[in-house]
């Protein structure tokens, strides 16, 4: 069982594939279910623990720690991201790219020790964090860019971006840069789940990363740092995970339906911003 979770982005990206070989014409419907399964089991999930840590980090702190002032506070940060969206959605694109890359990159590492987040050494693991980071989401968006471009356009940025600038063996020396031996399984799998990626439309790749990779990753730190299993974690993260679609889904009827994957990228930023913050304290480093 231990494998298959570790292997999960392979296994879901290797099963889009068959499915997609296989099934001639297949509608764009299923794409579109496919990802939404794996984002509401395992991507939202990941992020429905935040009142776990923001507990664990208050009684770390000898604080205490109430759950209506915790999503005030939470629900706040979304709100203000979200107005931000209204006023510049430029600068909150480069806010959401900028986190997106180093939340990635931050979850390198299930080491059990941590240190004190001070000194020259923390700085060069942020760096090398970043650098991870713009290799993942880097390589898959230039592997997709003829995908890219149009959703883009649809985010109203008021400039044209290239996301063919760099070559693919860019992204590849920028991962290689965050390379560490102690997980080179985790990179590994990662990197074959990016790779079979190629081969498949950018929702899916993408969604195969974030949720195999990353989010199952994710619920592997949170469960060793929360001291539970990953099953009874996923089962207490539930009735919040389901107030996060119904969210979404709300948002996503209000908005243009010519512009529902922009937008549904947008609500994942909105969710991830106070995310971020509470998952780069939580995650152990190494020196």
């Amino acid at each position: 069982m231990k494998y298959l979770l570790q292997s999960a982005g392979i296994v879901f990206s290797l099963g889009y594939l068959g499915l997609s070989s296989v099934w001639e014409d297949m509608p764009v419907q299923v794409e579109w279910g496919f990802c939404a399964v794996l984002l509401a089991t395992l991507g939202i999930p990941h992020g429905a623990a935040d009142h776990l840590v923001a507990e664990k980090l208050a009684h770390a702190q000898q604080q205490s720690f109430q759950l209506p002032m915790f999503l005030v506070k939470y629900l706040s940060v979304m709100a203000a991201y979200l107005l931000l969206w209204y006023i510049s959605p430029l600068v909150s694109f480069g806010v959401f790219i900028a986190i997106s890359v180093f939340h990635f990159g931050d979850l390198e590492t299930t080491a059990v020790e941590s240190r004190a987040q001070v000194g020259l050494p923390y700085y060069l693991q942020i760096l090398r964090s970043f650098v991870l980071g713009v290799g993942i989401l880097g390589f898959i968006l230039s592997q997709h860019a003829q995908e890219v471009t149009p959703i883009l356009q649809k985010f109203d940025l008021g400039i044209t971006l290239d996301v063919e600038t760099l070559p693919a063996g860019f992204y590849v020396v920028c991962m290689l840069l965050g390379f560490q031996k102690e997980h080179t399984v985790y990179f590994i799998y990662t990197g074959i789940t990016l790779w079979i990626g190629i081969y498949l439309p950018l929702l899916p790749a993408f969604m195969c990363y974030f949720a195999g990779c990353h989010s199952m990753y994710s619920l592997r730190v949170l469960a060793t740092s929360l001291q539970c299993s990953l099953w009874k974690l996923v089962g207490q993260l539930v009735p919040f995970t389901l107030a996060a679609i119904s969210l979404g889904t709300i948002y996503l009827y209000l908005v243009s339906p010519q512009k529902w994957v922009a937008h549904a990228f947008i609500f994942l930023s909105i969710l991830t911003l106070p995310h971020f913050f509470l998952m780069h304290k939580i995650i152990p480093k190494r020196p």
